[in-house]
């Protein structure tokens, strides 16, 4: 018994211990999770206390641009905080912890950090001149304080089939619907397409939400499908049967050695009912996908969802939680870029997509300095289509304050682009931007409050140079 209360106080006194701050005198601690945002590490520490874990948030300036830090921990020796990561690889399934040494940081930590950089949280806009079908899609994604939007898209499909290759830019964005579901034939079905990769803020699985708005003739012929024997009432026979031509379209993607179809039905912003698919794709691993197709009883949406890390219980428990609050309006990621398109449009919107940009993003643009520090912020897409200027888009990198925007871009950009003949200077709303020679100029770029802003062409782009800062001018940049 005695040693049993020892072991109880030990433990008690360990856990507090790990509240203490790395300092010269116990510089080994454990770094938990490295973010852009001041506001999304808040949300993780947050998490960590209903966890029982205490956290602190240290912010880093490197060659890489400043990186918020979540900490755990603070010890004199090695051995002491391999217990602490030992404690935490107890408490929870983390991805990938990391000891961290304050002799080797402590040069580029960033003191007075809340008031150094100030991260404007929400922008306050008009509502952009966008069709009212994609707010209402839009506000039925689940908001979390335990997700983030790793990657977005939402894409308007055209009234007519006839106008499908004026939208093409919708039917090639990336997209991680279920196999063997064309996005393009399933656009020429629907009035607006949306998908979400959520990514875990603190352990980093992933799962990934598809909100389809059918068109009253969608063309689903399901009359001709069989009907289930287990259908027990008449009213839910169409939407089963949606259902049940979208599970068909990724069974008849291969001859699998398991396959699975299994009826499901869930209560969210209203019925759903539909199938649970689940495939073995490979011969040799022994993995299985599962995908989840949900149609809504008054056949209005399709739900498809997927993960190869949540289990199937979490993944219902997401689908359960659709329509509840504010949708994506919730996520300042995908707030803060959507909000400053137009409030007056004068083109068609093809679609808008978001992706938190990773290393990759800084490799294919040869390391530069500007490219690496972009690394881990978001960038947001708007296209757009007319007769006669054809595909143009306009980008938005959030860099989340203005100084950090005035050094990425202004410091950096500018001094790499300088050398280019083809490249010169150009006032954009006030502001010093870039554009390139030509009839029709690739990209015109400024930087703009947390934001530096590109409009482009396209492969078959005709916007010349006043028709971009046209389009530039239009943008809501600044309060209103």
């Amino acid at each position: 018994m005695k040693k049993i209360f020892i072991l109880i106080i030990s433990i008690i006194l360990f856990s507090c211990s790990s509240n203490k701050q790395v300092n010269d005198e116990s510089p080994y601690a454990i770094q938990i999770k490295e973010v852009r945002s001041i506001f999304k590490a808040e949300d993780v520490v947050k998490r960590l206390d209903k966890f029982d874990i205490n956290s602190y948030i240290i912010a880093e300036e490197g060659d890489d641009g400043t990186w918020y830090r979540i900490i755990s921990g603070s010890e004199k020796s090695l051995d002491e905080i391999q217990k602490h990561k030992d404690w935490l690889d107890e408490k929870a399934d983390f991805k990938e912890l990391k000891i961290i040494n304050y002799q080797n940081i402590k040069s580029n930590l960033v003191e007075d950090y809340r008031e150094s950089k100030k991260e404007q949280e929400r922008i306050k806009t008009l509502k952009p001149d966008i069709p009212e079908k994609i707010y209402e899609v839009i506000s039925k994604f689940p908001d979390d304080d335990n997700f983030i939007v790793k990657n977005f898209f939402i894409v308007n499909c055209p009234d007519s089939i006839k106008d499908i290759r004026k939208f093409r830019e919708g039917y090639n964005v990336d997209h991680d619907l279920p196999r063997g579901i064309s996005m393009k034939s399933l656009m020429k079905r629907s009035e607006c397409i949306a998908e979400v990769i959520y990514e875990d803020n603190l352990f980093e699985d992933r799962v990934t939400i598809d909100i389809v708005k059918l068109k009253k003739d969608h063309g689903i012929n399901i009359d001709n499908i069989e009907y289930a024997s287990f259908l027990e009432t008449e009213k839910n026979k169409k939407p089963l049967q949606i259902a049940n031509y979208f599970a068909e379209l990724i069974l008849e993607t291969g001859k699998y050695s398991f396959e699975d179809k299994v009826k499901i039905n869930v209560s969210s912003y209203q019925k759903f009912i539909g199938y649970k698919v689940t495939i073995k794709p490979s011969k040799r691993k022994d993995e299985y996908r599962t995908y989840f197709i949900l149609v809504s009883k008054d056949m209005n949406h399709v739900i498809f969802s997927q993960s190869t890390e949540k289990t199937e219980e979490e993944i219902m428990d997401i689908i359960k939680s659709l329509g509840e609050g504010e949708g994506l309006n919730s996520y300042d990621e995908f707030y803060n870029s959507f909000y400053t398109l137009p409030s007056k449009i004068k083109h068609d919107f093809i679609c808008f997509t978001t992706e938190k940009l990773s290393r990759r993003y800084a490799r294919e643009r040869n390391n530069a300095k500007w490219a690496k520090k972009m690394v881990g912020h978001w960038n947001s897409t708007a296209h757009f289509y007319s007769e006669e200027h054809k595909n143009y888009v306009v980008s938005f990198f959030d860099l989340l304050y203005e100084n950090q925007v005035d050094y990425i871009y202004k410091t950096l950009y500018i001094d790499a682009q300088s050398s280019s003949s083809r490249s010169f200077e150009i006032d954009v709303k006030g502001k010093t931007g870039i554009t390139f020679k030509g009839t029709y100029p690739s990209e015109v770029s400024f930087p703009s409050g947390r934001n530096v802003i590109v409009t482009a062409n396209r492969q078959s782009g005709k916007l010349k140079l006043a028709d971009m800062l046209e389009v530039c001018e239009s943008m809501q940049l600044t309060s209103e």
